[in-house]
């Protein structure tokens, strides 16, 4: 955790430096966890645009779930190179 939150506070300028003085065993570990977590982040913010996001009020759950899978989809699919992704049923 210690590694996500310095790459996280450090300027992109840096990260070169700060990656190079990583193993490769880190490296990967630190990419997979960034997956994680930015497809995650990807779900929940598609999933509350649709709950309070537009201004207009609740969209309601179920559309709320379509759009979180759809957001989830195209960050696993089309970002990261996976080749499936599983709907969440929420």
């Amino acid at each position: 955790m210690k590694a996500i939150n310095f790459l996280m506070s450090t300027a992109p300028y840096d990260w070169q430096k700060a990656i190079d003085a990583m193993s490769e065993k880190e490296r990967d570990e630190l990419r997979k966890q960034f997956e994680v977590i930015s497809e995650k982040a990807g779900i929940l913010a598609g999933y509350l645009e649709e709950r309070h996001g537009y201004g207009c009020g609740d969209q309601g759950h179920e559309k709320a779930v379509k759009q979180a899978n759809r957001n989830g989809r195209m960050i696993r699919i089309k970002v990261f190179g996976y080749n499936g992704y599983v709907d969440l049923r929420l």
